[in-house]
């Protein structure tokens, strides 16, 4: 009896022991990635692509060798910083008014961060994560939800890509116009990503 008495805590202990200390992994953003923003006017359809971003990407005790495994309890962080004025499009005038919108001089930084993984559906190596993460842009955070396509890679890599809408107003951007208003922006744009991460 007293044998059964000191087994059950210690077994309860080696338990809590092992998630206490279950591995954390750090991963690094590879420079492969791929943001691009996307939008229309009454004129013309017009993008930017991010071109620095950097990234902080923490796994806690997911060592498996497949997508199977993966569970929301596994992200303990992942936050993108892209910097504003790093957006270019294709003409220098629509650049500028990119980063004028942004309010890049005062908001340098555009950040993404994940604040709850609500689902997964693992099929081996891929995945669709349904997530919840907020995007903080000219001074002003939104909260978004977001569908993730996650793709583990032989090397342990780890891709996850999407699209996301979202409207300039969101973020307290009005739409610009141009001559007298005769050429109005869409509030409406979606947000192109592929980002890879490797250990």
């Amino acid at each position: 009896m007293l044998q059964r008495i000191l087994i059950t805590p210690l077994i309860a202990f080696i338990f809590a022991t092992g998630a206490l200390f279950a591995q954390e992994t750090s991963l690094t953003l590879q420079n492969d990635h791929d943001v691009i923003i996307d939008g229309t006017s009454n004129a013309r359809d017009w993008d930017g692509k991010v071109t620095s971003i950097d990234a902080e990407f923490l796994l806690n005790g997911f060592e498996g060798s497949s997508l199977d495994g993966l569970r929301p309890e596994h992200f303990k962080t992942l936050k993108l910083n892209m910097s504003a004025k790093s957006i270019e499009s294709d003409g220098r005038r629509l650049t500028r008014n990119i980063h004028d919108y942004l309010k890049a001089d005062d908001h340098p930084v555009i950040t993404f961060e994940l604040k709850e993984i609500k689902n997964i559906h693992a099929n081996g190596n891929s995945a669709d994560i349904e997530a919840e993460g907020v995007i903080t842009a000219a001074g002003t955070s939104h909260t978004v939800l977001m569908n993730v396509k996650a793709e583990k890679g032989d090397n342990g890599s780890f891709k996850f890509s999407g699209e996301q809408p979202l409207k300039m107003t969101d973020f307290n951007i009005d739409p610009p116009t141009a001559m007298l208003g005769a050429i109005r922006a869409a509030d409406e744009m979606t947000i192109y990503y592929t980002v890879r991460f490797t250990k």
